[in-house]
């Protein structure tokens, strides 16, 4: 099963929601990041109604990179389309990703107010738009957590699982540290060689580039073989 990820919380009874929600709907492992409340916080428990196991299990982490490490594929929620282009990902496809592959999932939900920036959607493989009414889109961070454990959940009671849009996925993805090194190093060594010719738009040429590796379904011997290209590269430049 998946794992829940919420970036930048900052209301502490809209974890005890997310929390309860997630139980519902037999999801139990949370991960929080920098939330804007410490994890003690008196207005948790009672808005779990019980979810006790979920939030004892929570792990924290001081930043998005770190808490995502060990994930093979990301998925970003969002109620609206975001500049940086990306791969949609609609809830059968997202079972199926789920249900009939090796690939460790982790789905990201963003702060209440602002909800998951560029930077954040930038490491993730494909985004998932919650579809809701146009005139008044903003979800509750608790009820959008709801509507993607449900859909899970009535996934893997359904029968058949394998969809239209795949087969039983083999391939295994590299893991969100092999790539964030690989991004390191090339993101290095661009810099190195001027490649950033105008500072004020380095940011979003960065996050153009995760985003053209993050639609190459990599796997561990391919970041290998770039960080080859890579080294070969500088080591002809030297001479």
């Amino acid at each position: 099963m998946p794992e829940i990820i919420l970036v930048n919380t900052q209301i502490p009874e809209n974890l005890g929601a997310v929390a309860r929600a997630m139980l519902n709907f037999k999801l139990k492992k949370l991960r929080v990041v920098s939330p804007s409340f410490d994890l003690e916080n008196e207005k948790i428990i009672p808005l779990s109604a019980g979810a006790d196991k979920v939030i004892k299990g929570i792990k924290k982490f001081d930043s998005f990179e770190d808490s995502i490490k060990d994930f093979n594929i990301l998925v970003a929620t969002t109620n609206r389309i975001r500049s940086i282009g990306k791969n949609q990902i609609n809830f059968d496809r997202l079972s199926n990703l789920i249900f009939n592959s090796s690939n460790k999932v982790g789905i990201i939900f963003g702060p209440e107010k602002s909800g998951l920036d560029n930077n954040h959607i930038s490491v993730c493989d494909f985004v998932l738009k919650i579809n809701s009414n146009p005139k008044f889109s903003s979800l509750n961070l608790s009820h959008a957590v709801s509507l993607v454990a449900y859909e899970i959940m009535k996934s893997d009671n359904s029968a058949i699982r394998v969809n239209k849009y795949d087969k039983k996925i083999k391939k295994i993805r590299s893991t969100k540290k092999e790539l964030i090194n690989f991004f390191s190093i090339l993101e290095r060594n661009l810099e190195e060689t001027d490649f950033f010719l105008v500072k004020e738009r380095k940011k979003i040429i960065i996050q153009k580039i995760r985003n053209i590796f993050n639609k190459l379904d990599l796997s561990s011997k391919d970041v290998s073989t770039l960080l080859g290209i890579i080294k070969s590269l500088r080591k002809n430049n030297k001479n």
